[in-house]
């Protein structure tokens, strides 16, 4: 355990170092919620249909900004390009930790300190916009909102690891990256509500992951769910847990066999 908290305190020096380059990513992450912000208040209301006000709508883009600085994942660039397509991956593969624990320590301190910035900006802007906010969150909500947080974080990354593994057999990985963006940001949340969306992506969202990294764990933390729904949605979150680390387990083992060390 001293060794494992070792390797992280040695990322986050590293981390602190670059911590302007994290800062511009956290800039390019607060851009997108804050434009949506700015045209749902231009938007008509009635196109709200009543499911949700233009505060409520607001304050779920303020956590909004700090679910995706500190849940989404960005680990898969890193695992296709550098370790497997530039051979990197061979300084790996006889370490006594293994490769998912080492690059989840080399991405942890990037979510910490992303969402750091996340909350400075959230508390900035509940000093100009405190009266969007009426959280009322009792102790057992705070501690389950806090697990459903800690599992779509684990989703998220064994997620990214996922596809990053896929470059064992893809030459060109760039175009699945913008496939698999552009599915998360639809069916995570990242642009409205899941609530709002018509209901067979409704639907289609409520069975695949996504939802669970981003849309479930504001929307808990907003204090929307009753207990025993956060527990079911803690459940399905251990759930696909176990599913997406079985897929990465087996692609994996797979992936190594094809694997050489000066790259594919």
């Amino acid at each position: 355990m001293i060794e494992h908290l070792k390797i992280i305190l040695l990322h986050f020096e590293q981390i602190i170092e670059h911590r302007a380059r994290s800062f511009i990513w956290f800039l390019l992450a607060l851009i997108n919620p804050l434009i949506l912000i700015m045209f749902w208040r231009g938007a008509n209301k009635d196109s709200l249909s009543g499911q949700i006000t233009i505060s409520e709508l607001t304050i779920y883009y303020f956590f909004l900004i700090i679910a995706v600085t500190f849940l989404m994942s960005h680990i898969e660039e890193d695992v296709a390009y550098y370790d497997i397509k530039q051979g990197n991956l061979v300084r790996y593969l006889l370490r006594p930790i293994s490769y998912y624990w080492i690059k989840f320590y080399e991405e942890l301190p990037y979510r910490v300190l992303q969402g750091f910035y996340g909350l400075i900006i959230l508390a900035i802007l509940f000093s100009f916009f405190g009266n969007f906010a009426s959280l009322i969150l009792t102790p057992l909500i705070s501690i389950l909102s806090v697990l459903i947080a800690i599992f779509a974080y684990f989703i998220s990354f064994t997620f990214k690891m996922i596809v990053g593994l896929l470059a064992f057999w893809f030459v060109e990985i760039g175009g699945l990256f913008n496939v698999m963006e552009v599915i998360i940001v639809v069916f995570a949340g990242l642009i409205m509500p899941i609530s709002l969306m018509p209901l067979p992506i409704k639907n289609l969202a409520n069975y695949l992951p996504f939802s669970y990294i981003v849309y479930y764990p504001v929307f808990a933390f907003l204090g929307k769910f009753a207990e025993l729904r956060l527990v079911e949605i803690i459940l399905t979150q251990i759930l696909w847990l176990l599913i997406l680390l079985t897929v990465y387990k087996i692609l994996w083992i797979k992936g190594i066999k094809k694997f050489t060390g000066v790259g594919n």
